[in-house]
């Protein structure tokens, strides 16, 4: 299976651009993810300060953290890579 398989978390809080990028860009690929909104969930701002992480979004597939909008970065580990911008 493709992505879709993935494990993809992202923290997110209301408010953050890039947040919105991150799942702007994951829903215009049909890939699924759950959101964590670290204004709401405090077990999900716990785990993220407890790996050094103290902005958002951070997107995490199987396991891997990917900090902000980075496209290359998602497109590697979602093993795609688009062309398209």
């Amino acid at each position: 299976m493709g992505a879709s398989a993935k494990s993809i978390v992202i923290y997110t809080q209301p408010g953050c651009l890039f947040c919105g990028k991150v799942k702007e860009y994951l829903v215009a690929r049909g890939v699924a993810f759950a959101e964590r909104d670290v204004s709401e969930d405090e077990q999900a701002m716990t785990w993220l300060e407890d790996q050094g992480f103290f902005a958002t979004p951070v997107t995490v597939i199987d396991g891997q953290a990917i900090v902000g909008f980075n496209k290359a970065r998602l497109e590697l580990l979602l093993g795609r890579s688009d062309k398209e911008d």
